[in-house]
């Protein structure tokens, strides 16, 4: 999306305008980077905003890549009042072999989708947490706790939507994560940027390289690169 002012002149217009244009905008930007994987946060799985062809589904069409798709919802009303919910919610799109991968529910908030893949090496979980703050403590906590018992390289990466910033995250760092932004890179809104929302945490085996913000406002979020690679 790119946020409330694209849903003029009623809240969620936005829903009933077409995507394609800017979906193909996006592909030939993400293909630029030449990405092993991608995280895509609150993309169209395939409305009539994308004539029922899925922006993930695009973009690994245009990258030669595989990907994943998980709704973002699991409240049945909502989907049934605007059918177009439905779509919405989270995928990876990788070049890089999947070994497993699966869709964990969160126990509180709206949105709970977690995309977990697999790869050989370690694993990722893709996130888009509540708006809500309690919700989200919640969601932090439950996720720190899955971090405690991992059993192999972890990245957590996606929107936090921390909007009270580092503390918000402590438990995740308490477990064993990283935060791979050591500067303090603003990314929302993107025209504006002043909150530092999507974030890349990953265990002290993921070494990474690099981690830039391009002013590339394709989206009201701007995207995060993360260069990484294992400690061996």
């Amino acid at each position: 999306g790119t946020g409330w002012p694209s849903h003029a002149p009623f809240p969620f217009a936005g829903t009933l305008k077409t995507a394609m244009a800017r979906s193909s905008s996006i592909a030939r930007f993400i293909a630029s980077l030449e990405p092993d994987i991608v995280g895509l946060v609150e993309t169209d799985g395939g409305s009539f905003r994308q004539g029922g062809r899925g922006q993930p589904e695009y973009l690994a069409e245009t990258l030669g890549h595989s990907w994943v798709f998980s709704s973002k919802y699991c409240i049945p009303r909502i989907s049934g009042c605007v059918p177009v919910f439905r779509h919405q919610g989270n995928a990876v799109v990788t070049s890089l072999p999947i070994r497993e991968t699966s869709v964990l529910r969160l126990k509180r908030g709206i949105k709970n989708a977690v995309i977990e893949t697999g790869f050989d090496d370690f694993d990722l979980k893709l996130v888009h947490l509540s708006l809500g703050s309690g919700a989200r403590r919640q969601q932090i906590l439950e996720l720190a706790a899955m971090v405690r018992e991992r059993k192999r390289p972890l990245l957590i990466a996606g929107d936090f939507n921390a909007f009270g910033g580092g503390p918000e995250i402590e438990p995740l760092i308490e477990a064993g994560l990283k935060n791979a932004d050591t500067l303090g890179i603003r990314t929302y809104p993107s025209g504006r940027p002043w909150l530092g929302l999507d974030l890349v945490l990953h265990s002290p085996e993921i070494d990474v390289k690099r981690l830039e913000v391009p002013d590339v406002r394709l989206s009201d979020h701007l995207p995060v690169v993360c260069d990484f690679a294992l400690s061996l």
